[in-house]
């Protein structure tokens, strides 16, 4: 009931209620890490489907993040990258002629806040170096045998050999990556505008 009245709300709030009370609906603060993380990383399938929401008190969603196999510019098959500059747009809730609701109303209508929060991070944790540290202490602790171990285990008996890829990814392609996706999310960030209702022609 509680997440059915999270989607009606959503779905036929007007402007200025879903500004005005989707706190008392969802965590908007993870809304916006959410909707944030997930442009900058190319999360490109995380707004169409592969998501999370969970609850402390049974009325509060809280966004998480799941599966995650199509970030920082990897296709989902680990065959190829997609462009450092892939826009919001081309997202696969976009692709699908929809969009996701939740998140593009957010977009629309939190810009102030989006800014701000952007501006937080990109300090510390969505710095170049943070992410880049967190890569290259994962690499540095995963012996390679357990990585061979994993990747055995999760292509489905030799079906999906390219997932995930074992020579697409490497550190350096995740460097000159990150640090050029962050360039365009400044940018992308910057440009966004709140609309200003006409009141007269």
């Amino acid at each position: 009931t509680s997440w059915t009245n999270a989607i009606k709300f959503v779905m036929n709030s007007t402007d200025a209620e879903f500004k005005a009370n989707l706190g008392n609906y969802f965590d908007v603060n993870s809304l916006i890490d959410y909707l944030l993380y997930g442009i900058v990383s190319t999360n490109l399938d995380g707004y169409g489907k592969h998501q999370l929401y969970f609850t402390y008190d049974g009325v509060h969603w809280i966004a998480s993040v799941y599966d995650l196999d199509s970030t920082w510019g990897l296709w989902w098959n680990g065959g190829s990258f997609v462009s450092t500059t892939y826009s919001r747009k081309e997202f696969q809730d976009h692709k699908d002629g929809q969009g996701n609701l939740l998140y593009d109303r957010l977009e629309q209508l939190f810009i102030s806040q989006l800014k701000s929060r952007y501006i937080e991070l990109r300090k510390d944790v969505l710095s170049v170096s943070h992410i880049i540290q967190k890569f290259e202490e994962f690499n540095d602790v995963c012996p390679k045998d357990i990585a061979q171990e994993d990747y055995a285990s999760t292509t489905g008996d030799g079906k999906f050999t390219a997932i995930p890829s074992k020579t697409t990814n490497n550190i350096q392609q995740l460097r000159s990556y990150i640090n050029a996706r962050l360039t365009y999310v400044d940018a992308y960030i910057n440009t966004l505008q709140e609309a200003i209702p006409c009141t007269n022609i």
